[in-house]
């Protein structure tokens, strides 16, 4: 029992030896490992510290044949434009920009349109000659009542049933029965002109109706009373705002037929 015990106490003496160096060994290099980490520790602290910190937004753009490159004095771009410009933008870069100043500039030194006036045309009412002219101050003798009296109108030798027509552009403005010279029609015109035709029968035109330069107003009438020593014919009277004026000036004729 002895000699067992003394085997035993051996057995675990040798084990523990072992253990124990065992242990230490591993704390020895725990040991060593801590210190080694802490020794190179700051060295690589100083490497990343040394190296610089690019960000995405300094990363060097990737250059191909469509990026343009930039001068480096300018800024601007050392490929130019090999487009050239059409003579639409030629136009547009020469005419200044409006705005409303030089619109409002614009249409006040514009000329105002001028509105042309065309002058009236003026027919003669009968083709034939004038027996008795105007007379506004002048006595002329008057074979009918055999005396001697102012004539306001211009009488023009006609054929009875002969086309009486109108002297210019205008509108009927009324159709009366006179007891000396018969049914007479008056027509006004622009500028306040008027013409009136007597001794008229078959009257062919009414009251608002409007007519045109040597359009028929109607016929030549048998007689006028106011006249009868002259036979058929026409008379005409015209005036200006109410004032009697000379058919044959409007006409363009200056002398009597």
């Amino acid at each position: 029992m002895k000699q067992y015990n003394s085997k035993h106490t051996a057995v675990l003496s040798t084990r523990g030896f072992y253990t124990i160096l065992t242990v230490c060994a591993l704390i020895i290099a725990a040991s060593a490992w801590v210190l080694w980490s802490d020794a190179t520790a700051p060295a690589e602290d100083e490497t990343q510290a040394s190296l610089p910190i690019v960000t995405p937004a300094e990363t060097l753009p990737d250059l191909t044949e469509d990026t343009p490159v930039l001068s480096e004095d300018t800024g601007e771009n050392d490929e130019t434009d090999e487009t050239e410009p059409t003579d639409e933008d030629k136009d547009e870069a020469a005419q200044p920009e409006e705005t409303e100043d030089t619109a409002a500039e614009t249409e006040e030194s514009a000329p105002a349109p001028v509105e042309t006036v065309s002058a009236p045309v003026y027919v003669r009412p009968v083709s034939g000659a004038v027996i008795t002219p105007f007379s506004s101050d002048e006595l002329l003798f008057q074979p009918t009542f055999g005396d001697w009296r102012v004539h306001t109108g211009t009488d023009f030798a006609a054929e009875a049933g002969e086309t009486v027509m109108a002297l210019t552009d205008g509108t009927v403005q009324k159709v009366i029965q006179d007891g000396l010279y018969g049914t007479c029609v008056t027509i006004s015109h622009d500028a306040d002109l008027t013409s009136t035709y007597c001794s008229v029968t078959d009257v062919r035109v009414a009251e608002g109706q409007a007519v045109a330069a040597g359009e028929a107003i109607g016929t030549i009438a048998e007689t006028i009373d106011a006249e009868a020593a002259l036979g058929p014919h026409l008379h005409v009277e015209t005036a200006r705002a109410g004032t009697p004026v000379d058919v044959l000036e409007l006409l363009g004729e200056s002398e009597v037929e």
